[in-house]
This record gives structure tokens, C-alpha cells and sequence, in this order.
């Protein structure tokens, strides 16, 4: 796509279609609105922006347009700035080092050769480190599981001694094509992540994870290998991920059945079929390394004049994705462009069009508004996260947010849906009013997810601002590549973005600053559970892309199991219920082994030391 400015699609758009059919001519009206967003979201989503993914060119083309739509809509840079940029850096994923090796040994000194250009890769749960002539245990899919309400009772390590060993492990779990299976039907149940099964062996004592990918997984496509990841902060328990044709030549050397007869007879019986491969060890190394990624936030201001110019509204969008998937991607194993027209090229066009009509009033506005599209959301909230620790305007004189993500799939029923409607007095009473003026059917929500880490106007709230965020729900094409630019409902953007207009211009306009309100014992913890639907509930807010081992809190939420036990922002969680905590999988794996009502001992790093807090964990129902 040629890149024009908003100026050019208005005059080209000339505010219709004109659509073809039967040998006639149809004339459907197109608003400019409609036009400029659609074309904000085609050049964002095309595959030319790579996805958008942090490090890639195509993010930083995505970058430079955002930037060109505020200097062509009269923005100005923000003081301390670099330009309309905010540069700061984040972690890279993971990747496999040249070190990187594993290679089976048997008796009589036979081996099964592993090509490592193609046939392993260490995955980032398990960290760095080396094995030397570990036993080899084959220990099913790696699963521990027992609950009750399915009368689930299944465990690959069930009479089997695995201390200072290797497992070989299957990927995800039995039956995974059955409606009827224990563990979730056809859904991954938390059986099935890497989290428990790195867990679960550790737990057990072995000394490395061998994955191997599972005959369901590879049924329709090539048997790839899971990219390392970004999820590790290391365990001290190396994980590598090999191929099916090279356990099968180690499985058929060591006299044992084949991965497809194994999977057979656990689907068959749902027990574990567990046993050692006597005579052979494995050795090797998982030598990982990460490095650093430029990202910027891009940030455009409209000054506001009179008495209340010093104060500013902030009006958010990321404009990052998932580049070619990754960790975040619902399509495992793709390396396919994950263009994310919804998510969030949609949003990110609504806050370019709110800068266009915004920019172009006759009158001033009495606020100032900062434009800003934020980078590295899909890596957990880092782009409004720099910002709000970094503030180009200060933060006392942020008197809202206002976050448009994933507003381009309204759906017939036109509902949108609202979040933070409580955070401050009468928001819930004005957006409802004002998204039904334009034909929207609002649905409120007063926190919730407002203070859960479900996109950048998160980091605001945790620096008590008011907070509003706008957003049409998900999809299956959610984090997929399919999520692109056709799907896009252009008509209901252009009637959000009146509705987002009309907000904005109220905040702007109103005598006194919204009043931030703290929500009380909202929902904040990953809804985490065993397979019947127990949700488990803390409170705490995790500090995403903390470089600690352990779990660093940016806070605790008012009223919560975590703040009556005494922890707080800038604690680190690193053993709970006796088990050591090594990043946000481990306590999440904890979290879901226990229920409501539990008392459990948790241990945090303060100033320095180990502090031992006793928490009452409560519930939340699951949506």
C-alpha cells in the first residue's frame, strides 16, 4: 500500500463505494471516517509491517506513519523527547546459542545422532545449563493430575523414580481429540502447558525435561520445533524440545514401542505407560541468549490553553503485535505474519482519527491531549509502563486515560464494551448516555480488568488515574494469523470513534479533573484453576518484564487475600507453599494446585531480606 496522508484519503474517499454487481451499479455511502481508519488499519496490518513486531522494520515504518499523521495533524513533540519518539529498550526473546547440543548414548557405546540445525532447540522455561550422561525415563506426557469434580486421577510419574535423571515427555496431553476426555475435552486444559510439566519434573527431581511433540499436534502439519520462547528465568532444569523421527530412532535402539504405539496405549487406557530406557543417557547443553530490542513509544500533543492547559488527558493505543507468533501466538508452532488488523491496528486507527478531528476544532481545547502509541504491550504493558515511570508531562497533572485496543469487530448488536467505568465518579453515567447517542449498545464494566494487566491503561490505573478503555471482545482470530484487515467493520469503528469524540471532548471541557476512585477486591489475578473451574484468587499485580528471579509485584489490589497478608508493590515473591518461585508460570502453577479458603505461608524479598506472610486465598468466579 502507498502511504498518503488523512488529507489525501478524505478528498480520494469522497465518501462513498461504488460496488458493482448483476451489471449494475450500487451506490453505498462510505464516511470519511470509515475511509481514513480503513486505511490506517491496511497499511498497519499489511504484511509489509512484519506483524509488528518489536525489532522488526516494519514496526518501525508503522512508527514513522503514526508520527507523520501527528506532524501533518499539528501535533507537537513532547518535551524530553526525541522527536515524536520515546525510545527505551526490553528484552529480546530467547534464542538458541552456538553452544547449544544433545546427543543420546547407549550401550556399547552406541549413539542416535541429533542434527542440531534442525532436529532440537532449548526452550527458555528450563534456563541454561549443561547434563552429563543422565538416565533416560520415559515419563508419558509429564502430567500429575487429580481432581475430583472430573474424577480425574492420572499421573505419568506414578511409581517411577526420575531423581537426577532425564525425562522424555509428550506434549500437551492424552485424548486431546476427544469431547468426552477428563482433562478439558478438546481444549488444553493447564495440564498441558509447559509451566506443568517443567513444575511437575522438577517437583519430582528430575534433572531435564526432553519434549517431544505429540501425534495430535502434527497431524495436519510439519512436526516444528517451539521456538525457545521468552518465558524463562531459569530453573536450573535444562528443556529441550526434539523431534518425533529422532525419538523414534533412540525409542527403536533402545528396544522400546514407537511414540505413535505409547500415545496409543495411554488413549486407550488413560494410564501412564511410563518406563526407562535402560542403558541410555542423554548429555548436552541449553545454552540460551537474549539480547536487547530498540522500541519507541511515539507521542504527539495538542496544548490546551486557559487555566487547566497545564493538566493533560492521555488517549492510548498500542501499535505493537506478535510479528511472525512466538510465545504469544494462538497458532502454535506458525511462523506466519500475525498481521493483527484488530489487535491492535484498530485501535491504534481510532486514536489517529481521534487525533484528526481533535486537531482540527476552530477553539482550543481548556486541556492539553497526549497522543501516544505505546510499544511492547504484547510483552506485558512496557511501552505505557516506560511511560508512566518515565512521564513526558507529569503524572499528578494526568487527570485520565482514555485506551482504545481491538475496537474494529463490532458486532451487530453494535455492543461495545467499557471497562473502568468506576474508577471515577459518573464515567459509568456518561459513557452510557453518550454510546447510546451514536447507536452503540455499552456494556459497563466498572473495573475488572481495568487494574488486570488487559492493556496500557492498566499501567495508569496503578498511578491512580481515572481510566477508560474501549474494546469490541475477541475473536478466533484473536493472536492468529488471521486476524486481518477483511474482518475489519469500518462502519462500527467510525461509530465508536463519535462516541470516543464525544468523551474526550467532555473530559477536556469539564470545570474539575475526574476524581480517581480505587477499586476494591476487583479481579486482578490470571484466572487460574484445575480443570473443574476453580478459580483461586490473590490479588496481586505482577511486574511484567522484571528481570528478578522470583515474582515482582508493582503493587496489590485494595481489599485483597495478598494486601491483608501484608504484601506490597516492589515485594518480590519467591517461595509459596514451599515451592520456589522462579517467574509468573511457577506461581501460577502453584496458585492452581490449591482452592479457596487455603492458608498458605509466602515468602517475599524486602529491602533485602526474606519476609514470611501468611495468605487466605480467596475466590472468583470464572467468566
Amino acid at each position: 500500500m502507498v502511504f498518503r496522508s488523512w488529507k489525501g484519503w478524505l478528498s480520494a474517499s469522497a465518501g462513498v463505494l461504488v460496488v458493482a454487481f448483476s451489471g449494475m451499479a450500487e451506490t453505498k455511502y462510505v464516511s470519511p471516517a470509515e475511509s481514513r481508519m480503513r486505511a490506517d488499519v491496511a497499511y498497519l496490518a499489511d504484511d509489509a509491517r512484519e506483524g509488528r513486531g518489536p525489532g522488526t522494520k516494519g514496526i518501525d515504518a508503522a512508527a514513522d506513519y503514526i508520527a507523520t499523521v501527528f506532524k501533518e495533524a499539528g501535533l507537537k513533540p513532547a518535551p524530553g523527547a526525541e522527536g515524536y519518539f520515546q525510545p527505551f529498550t526490553i528484552r529480546g526473546e530467547f534464542e538458541a546459542g552456538p553452544d547449544s547440543s544433545l546427543a543420546f548414548q547407549g550401550p556399547e557405546d552406541k549413539t542416535v545422532k541429533i542434527d542440531g540445525a534442525g532436529e532440537f532447540t532449548p526452550l527458555a522455561r528450563g534456563g541454561s545449563g549443561a547434563i552429563d550422561g543422565l538416565p533416560i525415563v520415559f515419563a508419558g506426557y509429564g502430567i500429575t493430575a487429580s481432581d475430583e469434580g472430573q474424577k480425574l486421577d492420572y499421573d505419568d510419574y506414578a511409581n517411577l523414580d526420575v531423581k537426577d535423571k532425564a525425562v522424555l515427555i509428550l506434549r500437551r496431553e492424552p485424548r486431546q481429540d476427544d469431547e468426552n476426555s477428563p482433562f478439558a475435552g478438546k481444549e488444553a486444559s493447564i495440564y498441558a502447558s509447559l509451566r506443568h510439566k517443567a513444575v511437575n519434573a522438577a517437583k519430582h527431581g528430575a534433572a531435564a525435561v526432553i519434549m517431544v511433540n505429540d501425534a495430535f499436534t502434527t497431524k495436519d502439519k510439519a512436526d516444528d520445533l517451539l521456538s525457545p520462547g521468552d518465558d524463562g528465568n531459569g530453573r536450573g532444569v535444562p528443556y529441550f524440545m526434539v523431534k518425533r523421527a529422532a525419538v523414534d530412532r533412540l525409542l527403536a535402539d533402545a528396544g522400546a514401542p514407537s511414540l505413535a504405539e505409547l500415545e496409543a496405549q495411554i488413549d486407550e487406557d488413560l494410564k501412564p505407560h511410563s518406563q526407562t530406557l535402560d542403558g541410555w543417557k542423554v548429555s548436552g547443553k541449553s545454552d540460551l541468549q537474549r539480547g536487547e530490542i530498540h522500541v519507541k513509544n511515539v507521542v504527539g500533543v495538542l496544548e490546551g490553553e486557559g487555566p487547566l492547559a497545564e493538566e493533560a488527558i492521555v488517549v492510548g493505543a498500542h501499535y505493537d503485535h506478535l510479528g511472525f507468533g512466538g510465545s504469544g501466538s494462538l497458532s502454535p508452532g506458525s511462523k506466519d505474519i500475525h498481521n493483527g488488523a484488530d489487535d491492535n491496528a484498530s485501535g491504534t486507527a481510532m486514536m489517529l482519527e481521534m487525533v484528526r478531528r481533535l486537531s482540527h476544532r476552530a477553539e482550543p481545547l481548556p486541556r492539553r491531549v497526549v497522543f501516544m502509541a505505546f510499544s511492547a504491550e504484547e510483552r506485558g504493558l512496557l511501552g505505557s509502563k516506560h511511560y508512566v515511570e518515565h512521564p513526558l508531562y507529569p503524572i499528578k497533572d494526568t487527570v485520565a486515560m482514555v485506551n482504545f485496543d481491538m475496537v474494529g469487530r463490532l458486532n451487530d448488536n453494535h455492543e461495545l464494551t467499557l471497562f473502568g467505568t468506576g474508577t471515577s465518579p459518573g464515567f459509568d453515567q456518561l459513557v452510557l448516555a453518550l454510546a447510546s447517542s451514536q447507536g452503540l449498545k455499552p456494556k459497563l464494566i466498572e473495573g475488572t480488568r481495568a487494574e488486570f494487566n488487559a492493556s496500557d491503561h492498566a499501567s495508569f490505573y496503578r498511578a491512580d488515574i481515572p481510566v477508560l478503555f474501549a474494546f469490541t471482545g475477541t475473536h478466533d482470530q484473536y493472536h492468529r494469523p488471521t486476524d486481518d484487515t477483511p474482518l475489519i467493520n469500518a462502519e462500527g469503528m467510525a461509530r465508536i470513534a463519535n462516541f470516543g469524540e464525544l468523551v474526550l471532548l467532555d473530559i477536556a471541557q469539564r470545570p474539575a479533573r475526574p476524581e480517581f476512585v480505587k477499586l476494591v477486591n476487583s479481579a486482578n489475578d490470571q484466572k487460574v484453576g484445575s480443570v473443574s473451574g476453580t478459580s483461586v484468587y490473590m490479588g496481586t499485580q505482577p511486574a511484567y518484564g522484571s528481570d528478578v528471579k522470583g515474582v515482582k509485584l508493582d503493587g496489590v489490589t485494595e481489599g485483597s487475600p495478598a494486601e491483608k497478608a501484608g504484601l506490597k508493590g516492589g515485594d518480590v515473591l519467591v517461595k509459596f507453599d514451599n515451592k520456589e518461585i522462579a517467574d509468573i508460570e511457577d506461581f501460577m502453577e502453584a496458585l492452581s494446585t490449591h482452592k479457596p479458603g487455603d492458608n498458605v505461608d509466602v515468602v517475599v524479598q524486602r529491602d533485602g531480606s526474606d519476609v514470611t506472610l501468611k495468605v487466605t486465598l480467596g475466590s472468583r468466579s470464572r467468566n
